[in-house]
């Protein structure tokens, strides 16, 4: 957010004001902050993502990685932008409302440009999409660093109509970030392709273990549908990746390892329409 932008380079900051302007003038999304603008400073990380707006996302620490991944696995999130820069203006006004300093650029009278980490359009059930703004901090950041940024960050989102929420995360540390991290990679693996014969075949042989064999740990369920199908070593491990990450199966995504829990632990969700 603004500690970001206010460590960046002079010559950096300029050419970015300048490709944010064309971009608005276009009508484009701009990403404010990317891996490259801030070498040698935290957890950096970029992913290609199904609903991200620009293909990919960027993501400037491991809290913002774990947020992500939940976002990615929310049904009613149907795009998410990453980094998404806040008009001054509105910043400035917002300052004012608030009662606290608007963050100046190296120490000059301009106002610093505010991001928000990640934006999520959140479907409403009623047809009609929202916009969901979400501030991510690591647990160990103190409330003192998160105020005054976050208070104006959150009277902008709010004046322009849209949710604001302030994200506390652990990073990738939480079982339920390294499963979705599992499950993430997984979609990945498939993106742009149609999936192989045995790949099919594999899913179809272990959904129907899954269904008869209840007390089978998930693990043993996968080489019992390789061996009953002939398909090669590992195919029932990433068939149930892939059909976990697909949500046409479904589990406790907090214990510490998928594959030992048993197969009646694992459930069917309902078909998304």
């Amino acid at each position: 957010m603004t500690s970001r932008t206010l460590t960046m380079k002079r010559a950096t900051h300029t050419r970015k004001l300048k490709e944010l302007q064309q971009a608005q003038k276009e009508g484009v999304h701009y990403r404010w902050l990317s891996t490259g603008d801030m070498p040698g400073t935290g957890v950096k990380t970029r992913l290609f993502c199904s609903k991200a707006a620009l293909g990919e996302v960027h993501l400037m620490s491991e809290a913002e990685h774990a947020e992500l991944l939940e976002g990615w696995y929310r049904d009613d999130v149907r795009l998410i932008y990453d980094q998404v820069p806040l008009n001054t203006e509105k910043t400035t006004r917002a300052a004012v409302q608030v009662n606290a300093e608007h963050p100046m650029l190296f120490s000059s009278a301009e106002p610093a440009v505010l991001s928000t980490d990640l934006v999520y359009v959140v479907s409403k059930g009623n047809g009609s999409h929202g916009r969901e703004a979400r501030s991510v901090k690591s647990t160990g950041s103190t409330d003192e660093e998160l105020k005054k940024k976050q208070l104006i960050e959150k009277r902008a989102w709010e004046n322009d109509g849209a949710n604001f929420v302030s994200v506390r995360s652990n990073g990738m540390h939480a079982n339920r970030s390294k499963n979705l991290a599992w499950l993430f990679r997984a979609e990945s693996d498939s993106l742009g392709r149609d999936l192989s014969d045995v790949e099919l075949k594999a899913q179809r042989e272990l959904l129907g273990v899954i269904r008869r064999r209840k007390e089978m740990r998930v693990v043993d369920a996968c080489r019992y549908a390789e061996r009953c199908a002939g398909l090669p070593l590992g195919s029932g491990v990433r068939a149930f990746r892939q059909l976990a990450a697909a949500k046409r199966i479904a589990f406790d995504l907090n214990v510490a390892d998928p594959l030992e829990v048993l197969v009646a632990d694992v459930w069917m969700p309902a078909r998304r329409k």
